[in-house]
């Protein structure tokens, strides 16, 4: 069986709100899409939010209070 991410995959959508002002937050996309060549030298929280599993973790700005957000996606089994 197949995991996919339904936020990546465009198969669900839903407004999410800042827990800080609560502002309409962007998705800016899953977390994996930042790391580059450099990820061994990452800190530990971050390679344990990219390992995988049952969540995909997005990342997430407010423009009102110029904060960024990282929300666990649960996967969808297919």
């Amino acid at each position: 069986m197949e995991r996919i991410c339904p936020v990546c995959n465009g198969l669900q959508g839903a407004r999410r709100f800042c827990p800080y002002c609560g502002g309409n937050l962007e998705d800016r996309g899953a977390l994996q899409e930042f790391v580059d060549d450099y990820s061994p030298y990452l800190s530990q929280q971050l390679g344990e939010d990219l390992s995988g599993g049952d969540e995909c973790v997005h990342l997430y700005y407010c423009p009102r209070c110029q904060e960024d957000v990282r929300l666990r996606i649960t996967m969808w089994t297919l």
